[in-house]
């Protein structure tokens, strides 16, 4: 009785108000989250690609969406840029933003829960490039990662068909100049005293061969 009651629950489909499209063109207010993508536009030529312009009812993708992450104001349903928010507007768990209470602390309170990634710190330190050569001469006083790997003994040998999908490590050997040679101190410091002479007795060279003024 009280549902089919008019009077509390009025018909108001057929009832807008006059500053309705002004919301709608300028803030997208009334339309629908999910509505496609239009194919027409291009965020490239923004002002003439799509032939209605901001009256079209589809979605103006921004070049730079796709590479966003997902809006954190949005999934609480607080977002009110709309379509023109630099972020996503969609439910990805692939790009989802970083946990800041995970990352500071090391762990959730929400656990399974929460809705933001919970990123590994180990993983953000990038990989020492000497010990990936071969050697690394901090050892555990190294800031960056040491990941011990297997070797791939098809690869070794000349050829792994398995690819870049092989479980093993497939090494890659830096070639170094063959001209470049690491003399030890003790020659260092004979060619040093050696330039250090040279030019001692070029200064006296020209010292003798400067000519003398006669005293009168």
């Amino acid at each position: 009785m009280l549902q089919s009651n008019p009077v509390i629950h009025p018909n108001t489909s057929n009832r807008h108000f006059k500053f309705e499209p002004f919301l709608r063109q300028e803030y997208n207010f009334g339309l629908d989250p999910d509505r496609p993508v239009c194919q027409f536009y291009n965020p490239l030529n923004p002002d003439n690609s799509c032939p209605q312009g901001n009256n079209c009812p589809n979605k103006h993708v921004s070049a730079m969406y796709s590479n966003k992450i997902v809006c954190k104001h949005w999934l609480r349903g607080l977002c009110k840029k709309g379509d023109h928010c630099e972020f996503l507007h969609e439910y990805n768990l692939r790009k989802m933003p970083e946990c800041l209470f995970y990352s500071k602390n090391g762990y959730c309170t929400q656990t399974s829960e929460c809705l933001y990634l919970h990123v590994d710190p180990q993983s953000k330190i990038p990989e020492c490039l000497n010990y990936n050569q071969g050697f690394c001469s901090e050892g555990p006083n190294c800031k960056n990662r040491h990941v011990r790997r297997v070797l791939c003994p098809l690869y070794l040998y000349g050829f792994c068909p398995k690819g870049p999908e092989c479980e093993f490590t497939h090494p890659k050997f830096d070639f170094h100049n063959l001209n470049l040679r690491i003399r030890p101190d003790n020659l260092i410091q004979m060619t040093s005293k050696h330039v250090e002479n040279a030019k001692e007795e070029e200064s006296e060279m020209k010292d003798d061969s400067e000519p003398k003024e006669e005293s009168v």
